[in-house]
């Protein structure tokens, strides 16, 4: 089994080698998936490419997807049902948009606006993997901050630390990734991420 990890726009992939390793040590292999994140490139387009990459594996993976990530993970799995997806991770992803996509010309920006095609299309599709979404009411990237919160997802923590790029660094947050690939009974449920993770 292995593990993707897809960055948010602009971030720098290689700020979640820390996560990577956390995975690959407890779960098993775990690769970084490099993509164009600049937000220049239409998330349909870079949904597409994953898909392709995805339907090459023998094996199940996980996928992690921090902001834009996860829409594009949600992208890559819409519409198909063969996928060999076991489980997924979505931190802090706008899921019905946010106003700050306004502020922004790109392809992937506009997709990311509140009601736009991309997103009605992305939220009419069904969802039946084991999901764990992390959410902020005060993220000042997602706004409004409860468009983060996924109700589609099995298990929902939301966060009270109010910085978008929180999960990139919280140990407490890596933690509950991991513990989300790895169950232990009656685990998970709708909970509060402690300010202090």
């Amino acid at each position: 089994m292995k593990t993707y990890i897809l960055d948010g726009i602009w971030g720098r992939h290689s700020r979640w080698e820390g996560l990577r390793r956390r995975i690959e040590k407890v779960v098993g292999p775990c690769e970084i998936w490099r993509y164009d994140n600049s937000g220049r490139t239409s998330l349909e387009v870079v949904g597409t490419e994953l898909r392709k990459e995805l339907g090459q594996s023998k094996k199940p993976v996980n996928l992690v997807g921090y902001s834009m990530g996860g829409l594009v993970i949600r992208e890559a799995l819409r519409g198909t049902g063969d996928l060999p997806v076991r489980r997924a991770a979505f931190l802090h992803c706008p899921h019905r948009g946010s106003l700050v996509a306004h502020t922004l010309g790109l392809a992937a920006a506009r997709e990311m606006r509140p009601g736009s095609v991309f997103l009605k299309r992305l939220n009419a599709s069904p969802w039946s993997i084991p999901t764990l979404a992390t959410w902020c009411a005060w993220d000042a990237m997602i706004l409004p901050g409860h468009s983060g919160r996924w109700d589609r997802a099995t298990t929902v923590l939301q966060s009270h630390v109010p910085a978008h790029a929180w999960p990139v660094f919280s140990p407490g947050l890596h933690q509950a990734v991991v513990d989300f690939f790895t169950p232990r009974p009656a685990q998970f449920g709708s909970a509060r991420i402690p300010d202090v993770l």
